[in-house]
């Protein structure tokens, strides 16, 4: 049995261009791209990326990543329903994953870009990116708790990344 039935008709809510979304406990119908929607979207994409890391990763990198998507996860609820309960779970999520990469942080300070040199390390990457796109859309709404919470994630996202293999990479003139 199909979970959309209308496509047998090929005619589904949303083929018009809009949609309907939960925003703090309330049902709104919006365009898809009201800044809600961006913001859904770009989370979404952020928690896929997540779990795509973690599941090409080793412990306890994959474990950092997992907490890092069911955190996201969590900030969607809290979005949806404005129930703090939702925000205080994906901060203790994060709090987590925290203890983990302060376990395995290196030592040396940053001096240098980091480039990824393995599919590992750019798939964290990849979901930094989208943790920070998903911030920027949380500033537009004026979602400060989300946006704070975003920046966090995708700093300790970039700190998982300084665990793998990279190449550091420092300005040169070419002449």
């Amino acid at each position: 049995m199909l979970s959309k039935p209308c496509l047998i008709l090929f005619s589904c809510p949303g083929d018009g261009g809009d949609t309907t979304v939960y925003w703090r406990g309330e049902t709104r119908h919006v365009k898809k791209d009201d800044p809600v929607v961006k913001l859904y979207g770009a989370l979404d994409t952020a928690v896929t990326y997540a779990h795509k890391a973690a599941n090409v990763l080793q412990r306890p990198q994959a474990r950092i990543m997992r907490l890092v998507a069911f955190s996201l996860m969590e900030l969607g609820f809290y979005i949806a329903t404005g129930k703090a309960e939702y925000l205080d779970t994906a901060t203790a999520l994060y709090k987590r994953a925290l203890k983990l990469v302060y376990a395995v942080a290196p030592d040396e300070p940053l001096r240098s870009w980091l480039v990824c040199a393995s599919p590992e390390c750019s798939a964290i990457d990849e979901a930094r990116v989208w943790i920070r796109w998903a911030e920027r859309r949380a500033v537009t709404l004026g979602e400060q708790a989300v946006a704070k919470l975003l920046n966090q994630l995708s700093n300790l996202v970039f700190e998982v990344m300084r665990t793998l293999p990279h190449i550091k990479y420092r300005h040169r003139d070419i002449r």
